[in-house]
């Protein structure tokens, strides 16, 4: 099937433009060929006679009879509007789940030891959500207990005003504490109604899991039947000490995100931070179609102009400027 491009247009037969130049020759031709003459008197006898309309438009049904077949010649051409159809685009739903453990204060993440866990993991969290402008994003604050700060929502101002007052709670308090496992499923029960194609956790903490109602081992075996992903993140440089800091033990953070089919990355600075969230970015994606098109035929106007010119030529050499052969 051939196309040609034409003013934006589109023309399926572009073979049928032929009879175009065919139909101008034919009318050129028969222009200059004489009409037959009739005997009559002396020429001199009209030479002060000024042509009649009639005479002056004699040649009128000719020319519209040639515009009437070039416009059938490229309505027989089909021209055609090719429309990009819209993507249909199934956006992923992701959930944030923040420590907020009173451990998040520690201020270990630049080399002048002024950035917070928890400033670093907040401002970071708000980039990342703000990219993902095509996906629901929800946050999850956790400490002692895991709370719902912001359910699935495409409305980036609010999930950032949300994030943007995330803190850690009091040290000491019956709210401090680290439900790694209680995070999990309760990001779980967020994305347990979504008929999104992807689900994702992004689970980020800077200890080992100290409630055990649910434990993390439970929780990551609860995402999978979920069909969920989980990539965590093991923030921090470990537990300072007069001996300087003692590393975390991040197992169970791997073993979630290995059993769920996720990542487990292990940022040590707030630059780092911002990379794995870029890593993250990049593994999830959703794989746009191929485009679509829609071809809208558009061959009604050259042939409804053309078969209107043809009949009006009719007309007009019928009755109104008929002439001897």
């Amino acid at each position: 099937m051939n196309w040609l491009g034409l003013d934006g247009l589109q023309l399926l037969d572009p073979w049928f433009l032929l009879f175009a130049p065919a139909a101008v020759l034919a009318a050129l031709w028969r222009a200059r060929t004489p009409t037959a003459a009739l005997p009559t008197a002396a020429a001199a006898l009209f030479a002060g006679v000024r042509p009649s309309w009639r005479v002056r438009l004699r040649r009128l049904p000719l020319a519209l009879s040639t515009l009437a077949a070039c416009c059938l010649a490229v309505a027989l051409a089909r021209p055609v509007q090719r429309d990009v159809l819209p993507l249909r685009e199934q956006g992923i739903d992701i959930v944030l789940a923040v420590d907020a453990s009173s451990s998040m204060n520690i201020a270990d993440m630049d080399a002048t030891r002024k950035t917070r866990r928890m400033d670093a993991a907040r401002e970071r969290a708000r980039e990342f959500a703000a990219a993902r402008r095509r996906d629901r994003v929800g946050a999850i604050a956790f400490a002692r207990y895991a709370e719902l700060r912001c359910p699935l929502t495409l409305d980036e101002q609010a999930l950032d005003a949300f994030l943007g007052v995330l803190d850690t709670v009091p040290e000491g308090s019956e709210l401090d504490g680290t439900a790694v496992g209680t995070a999990v499923a309760k990001a779980v029960q967020v994305l347990q109604k979504s008929d999104a194609k992807s689900k994702v956790v992004v689970l980020l903490t800077d200890g080992e899991n100290t409630v055990h109602d649910i434990e993390p081992a439970t929780a990551a075996k609860l995402a999978k039947d979920a069909g969920l992903r989980v990539h965590t993140i093991g923030l921090g440089n470990g537990t300072p000490t007069p001996f300087g800091f003692q590393p975390l033990d991040f197992r169970e953070l791997r073993q979630i995100a290995e059993t769920t089919g996720g990542r487990f990355f292990q940022p040590r600075s707030a630059a780092d931070l911002a990379e794995v969230y870029a890593q993250i970015d990049e593994l999830e994606t959703v794989e746009l179609a191929d485009p679509r098109f829609r071809t809208v035929d558009c061959f009604e106007w050259p042939l409804a102009f053309g078969l209107t010119t043809l009949l009006l030529a009719l007309l007009l050499d019928a009755l109104l400027l008929r002439r001897a052969p």
